[in-house]
């Protein structure tokens, strides 16, 4: 035999010996999965129980929310959806796993959306003591002074914005039919740059506009990283970041990925120095805007030392106009899908914001806007429909378990709470898959008891909870009760006759077949297209 041969030989049988020893593992490691490792007893998919394939698979797809509604329907309160993971449904494991005091921290799904090392913001540090650091200088960017400062850059926005909505229109026709998914996104993004960046990007004015690909951009770079995040090899791909996959990583990026990062690091920059001269002149002249850049930057450390170093405002940025941006556009697209296919909750809202009301202008935050409980309740509905986030927040269990439902999960489990799941959940909504406002407000004469109310309110999360909430949640309720209150004031909205784009329909399978049910794609956070609405210019006599 030659040495060619012998090789091919070798060769062969170290092939074999592998492929046996890879089996040999697979099936070792699937029975422990299914009847000796702690989650054994938890029921699930049974190939979720043996490998994350089929979490990963859904995360491709851009309906994983839906695949976890759809086990919960299956196997009830609590399945296990990967080997090593847990999701829940009730409000109570909701507050065990997101609470304060919460023996978790943020899982490894988190680590991977880093572009490198230096890009590390509030969202993807998974350590508890950084994120607190973290939070706190982020804290003071949306502090209730910050807050009121930012008001006047939103309502211009809003303004201007109904202003386009109806320009040239007289009261008498509809506009032409229009994808309020895009509206939406020109508005919070353009509102997002001038609080973030001190610059409008005019993505809402008519006409070409580079910067108006920016919002389509974010949604393709989620879609792309939150599958990956979600890999049965997430721990090989966070361990190789650092070893060279970044830089692979950076030459892959797309051009379209490569430029949101420049504008982002662009802007950024310029608002930096404009803080800088500010400073040091002590004078209006360096800028002096009362935005949330302007906060960040201001803060400093116990040495007095800027809180936040260049890279860390960049992805700070970064996280500012994604989060800002997807977050109160998908609320705003659910409101108005449902709120025009459901006229007596339209005709009650309409009724309830211009009889409070004398002018647009005169909308602003306030007792007024605050004493429009109908309106408050047609947001919460519509976000509670519309998630932001459609499935998990995942989590790690620390050192010492964590007690959940009666059972004592163990260092290492993974867990959750889908937030699609739990704002469809009967038992606390009666009605889930209808748009009802009324079931947020006390009436007894209609049949809605405080009770009810506090059953609703107890599922009802849509900003999480505990050192994980959102910080913006505050700035996200200011814009959307000001968008909705000045457009229905100002305007009619109809559905573009004989469309239904943002809908289910029959082809798309349990859980997504209602054409009057508004549909999201899961990509982190909740992509969507629709509804195509008209708009006439309200005439007053």
């Amino acid at each position: 035999m030659d040495l060619i041969s012998v090789a091919n030989y070798a060769t062969a049988h170290w092939a074999i010996a592998l492929a046996s020893s890879t089996l040999l593992y697979f099936v070792i490691s699937a029975i422990y999965n299914l009847y000796v490792g702690p989650l054994a007893k938890y029921p699930g998919p049974f190939f979720a129980k043996i490998s994350s394939w089929p979490n990963f698979y859904h995360s491709l797809t851009g309906y994983r929310h839906i695949w976890i509604w759809q086990c919960h329907q299956i196997y009830g309160e609590t399945f296990r959806y990967k080997p090593n993971g847990l999701l829940f449904d009730s409000p109570r494991a909701f507050r065990t796993i997101h609470g304060a005091k919460a023996n978790v921290k943020r899982a490894k799904f988190y680590e991977f959306w880093s572009r490198n090392s230096k890009d590390v913001h509030t969202l993807s540090t998974v350590d508890p003591g950084v994120h607190a650091r973290k939070r706190k200088v982020l804290n003071q960017a949306f502090s209730a002074q910050a807050i009121r400062s930012a008001e006047g850059f939103v309502v211009k926005h809003i303004d201007r914005w109904c202003e386009l909505l109806i320009q040239d229109n007289d009261g008498e026709q509809w506009t032409e039919p229009q994808n309020l998914a895009h509206l939406v996104d020109h508005l919070t993004f353009d509102i997002m740059g001038d609080l973030s960046f001190g610059r409008s990007m005019d993505t809402k004015e008519p006409g070409s506009n580079p910067f108006k690909a920016i919002p389509h951009i974010i949604a393709d770079y989620l879609q792309f990283m939150y599958p990956i995040s979600n890999s049965p090899i997430l721990s090989w791909w966070v361990w190789m970041k650092p070893r060279g996959l970044d830089a692979v990583f950076q030459l892959l990026t797309p051009p379209g990925v490569k430029a949101y990062y420049e504008f982002i690091e662009s802007s950024v920059s310029k608002r930096k120095l404009e803080e800088e001269e500010f400073e040091k002149n002590g004078t209006e002249k360096g800028g002096g805007r009362k935005d949330m850049f302007h906060y960040l930057f201001k803060t400093r450390d116990e040495q007095g030392n800027p809180a936040y170093s260049t890279d860390e405002l960049y992805a700070e940025a970064n996280l500012l106009v994604i989060a800002g941006v997807d977050t109160t556009a998908i609320a705003l697209c659910s409101f108005f899908f449902y709120m025009i296919r459901r006229p007596g909750c339209y005709s009650r809202l309409i009724k309830e914001l211009r009889a409070t009301f004398d002018s647009a202008d005169e909308i602003q935050s306030g007792p007024k806007l605050s004493s429009c409980a109908y309106l408050q309740a047609c947001v919460n509905e519509g976000m509670r429909l519309g998630s932001g986030g459609p499935a998990d927040a995942p989590r790690v269990v620390l050192k010492g378990g964590l007690d959940i439902n009666g059972d004592h999960l163990t260092e290492g489990t993974c867990v959750g709470v889908s937030s699609w799941t739990i704002s469809h959940n009967e038992s606390h909504y009666g009605d889930p898959w209808t748009y009802r406002p009324e079931r947020w407000v006390v009436d007894e004469k209609a049949g809605v008891s405080p009770e009810d109310v506090t059953r609703a309110q107890e599922a009802f999360n849509p900003f999480l909870i505990g050192t994980g909430n959102c910080v913006g949640q505050k700035l996200a309720m200011m814009e959307l009760l000001l968008v909705t209150a000045k457009t229905l004031y100002r305007m009619d909205v109809r559905q573009a006759p004989g469309d239904y784009l943002g809908g289910g329909s029959l082809e798309k399978g349990w859980g997504m077949r209602d054409p009057n049910h508004f549909q999201v794609k899961d990509a982190y956070v909740s992509l969507r297209d629709g509804p195509r609405v008209q708009f006439r210019k309200r005439v007053t006599k």
